[in-house]
């Protein structure tokens, strides 16, 4: 906790007591052992994992019926679900729990974040971390509808079935749902950026006008994670993700400079 003198060196509240007196940086703030911390911050993360594991419970009963629905929506109902071991099934609605129960967590997280440096924290502070969360969650649907309704649509109906002809299609469960939930979890988080890039610049982690100069280094970063971030063979949703990030890096300098 950093304290700050007053005036050219401590100033005493009275010569008779003795003792110098300092005022906090932040009002409330007040200095605990560094383990205090520790037990805190992992008693909050323990929170957000609870919620994940709830997310996939409550969840699960209704993965059955989103496979289906999921499977009718890319895939052709001509093509069967081919399971090529005992848990493929299971394994598979697990998966795609997961993008529901990261839906719901990650606000949790943000939202853990700001209980545990709340009070360090000044009041404008405070005020942009309660406006993380909801924007958070937010960022999350859009990153996933994006993948939803854009990036699937290229990958399954329009790319990977045209070699229907050559080849028949048998398509594991599991290896499909993955690379289903890979994407929209991946846009889910993705869409985050701008949320971590205004945090930083916050915080002073890093600088704004370092950002607006260094954008052939963050671009070529984008590149990188969007190759990685999308299982298509073909590349097309990878320069999508890739476009995407641009977009939402330049959309991220914009709202650090109206926050």
């Amino acid at each position: 906790m950093d304290s700050q003198h007053t005036g050219n060196g401590t100033t005493s509240t009275g010569k008779a007591s003795g003792v110098n007196s300092y005022t906090s940086g932040v009002p409330g703030d007040i200095e605990e052992p560094i383990m205090a911390h520790l037990f805190e911050l992992r008693n909050r993360l323990a929170i957000v994992l609870i919620w994940l594991f709830l997310g996939i419970i409550l969840a699960f009963p209704f993965s059955a019926k989103g496979m289906l629905l999921v499977w009718k929506e890319f895939i052709s109902t001509d093509l069967y679900m081919t399971a090529y071991s005992p848990l493929e099934w299971t394994f598979a609605r697990l998966k795609l729990c997961l993008v529901f129960a990261l839906a719901i967590s990650i606000p949790q997280l943000f939202y853990q974040l700001y209980r545990f440096a709340g009070k360090g924290l000044y009041p404008h502070e405070r005020r942009f971390f309660l406006k993380v969360i909801p924007a958070s969650f937010l960022l999350f649907l859009f990153g996933t509808a994006i993948g939803y309704f854009i990036v699937l649509p290229v990958m399954f109906k329009y790319i990977l079935f045209y070699s229907g002809d050559m080849a028949t299609a048998q398509l594991s469960v599991q290896n499909t749902l993955s690379a289903i939930t890979t994407i929209l979890v991946g846009f889910g988080i993705v869409f985050q950026l701008p949320l971590l890039v205004v945090f930083a610049v916050k915080m002073g982690l890093v600088d704004y006008q370092t950002l607006k100069k260094q954008r052939i280094l963050v671009y070529s970063a984008i590149m990188a994670i969007s190759l990685f971030l999308s299982p298509d063979p073909t590349f097309i949703a990878q320069i999508v993700v890739a476009l995407l990030l641009g977009v939402l890096f330049e959309f991220s300098l914009l709202v650090v400079r109206l926050f």
